[in-house]
């Protein structure tokens, strides 16, 4: 598989945790933690891109890409 993919399957794995740890820990009725849970993700998989693009800025993830 190539190292694009493998990456997005990566962060959509722990976008999708860390949404549903978050979002479950609420007391909340059904469609508001779809609604919780939407957010933490999305909210995780901007973190982890800002996160990610600034070591392949820095020249840090050199060596694992290639």
């Amino acid at each position: 598989m190539d190292a694009t993919i493998i990456g997005l399957l990566i962060i959509t794995f722990i976008a999708s945790m860390t949404g549903w740890f978050f979002s479950q820990s609420k007391e909340a009725e059904k469609p508001v933690k779809v609604m919780i849970f939407v957010l933490y993700f999305w909210g995780s998989v901007f973190i982890q891109l800002m996160i990610f693009s600034v070591l392949y800025h820095y020249g840090l993830l050199d060596s694992i890409i290639e």
